[in-house]
């Protein structure tokens, strides 16, 4: 499992005999998605099958906000295996250019002061910061936190940001449990129509449950 994810849930089911396509499988779930409009994004990605020198594995990664299904189907064996692993996204080299930032602040600072004074370029400071804090909200919620990655682990921003442009509220909390369901409903949809096609049973209300749960804000 990647390292720049924390696991919250995770399901899996592996039908008996089966032979299908992985890529058919992503394509599917991508084109359901295309159809329900889901504000979400989606890229294929490889993970090692083991250490660094192991074969690689495709998987179809879907992102909303700082969170990341990341859907696997292949062969094991005759049979045909399924899985996703809902994670939320935590900063990689964050840290790194969060230092950058903070040497770089005093700079820009100084800028805006030699182009519109103490008072001007203080007020000039404070609407790129606040356009920076726009571009980094709306880049988040279609998946792409690399900006947020940086801010977040910058002292005063990084909190200054959560609470002004990224509070927890009822809507984020709805969206991101629609985000859960929508996506894994898709998989499902998706799966059911494979074993129709095949002739096989369709899986049972158990198996459809996901493992475990503990994704938080």
């Amino acid at each position: 499992m990647p390292a720049s994810s924390e696991i919250a849930s995770h399901w899996h089911h592996s039908v008996e005999g089966l032979s299908t396509s992985s890529l058919d499988f992503y394509a599917s779930v991508e084109e359901a998605l295309k159809t329900k409009e889901a504000p979400v994004r989606t890229e294929r990605i490889q993970f090692g099958e083991g250490g660094v020198l192991s074969a690689k594995r495709t998987y179809l990664r879907v992102s909303y906000e700082r969170f990341v299904f990341d859907i696997g189907a292949a062969p094991f064996g005759k049979d045909f295996f399924f899985s996703w692993w809902l994670g939320k996204r935590v900063p990689d080299f964050g840290a790194m250019l969060g230092c950058v930032v903070l040497i770089a602040m005093p700079i820009v600072l100084f800028i805006c002061f030699q182009i519109a004074g103490v008072f001007g370029g203080l007020v000039l400071f404070a609407v790129l910061l606040a356009g920076i804090f726009l571009y980094m909200q709306q880049g988040g919620r279609i998946g792409d936190v690399r900006m947020e990655d940086v801010m977040l682990v910058v002292p005063i921003l990084g909190p200054l940001y959560l609470r002004f442009f990224k509070p927890v509220t009822y809507y984020s909390e709805d969206t991101r449990m629609m985000f859960e369901e929508t996506v894994h409903r898709v998989v499902l949809d998706v799966l059911a129509g494979i074993l129709t096609v095949n002739s096989l049973r369709p899986l049972t209300p158990e198996e459809a449950l996901p493992k475990g749960h503990k994704v938080g804000p």
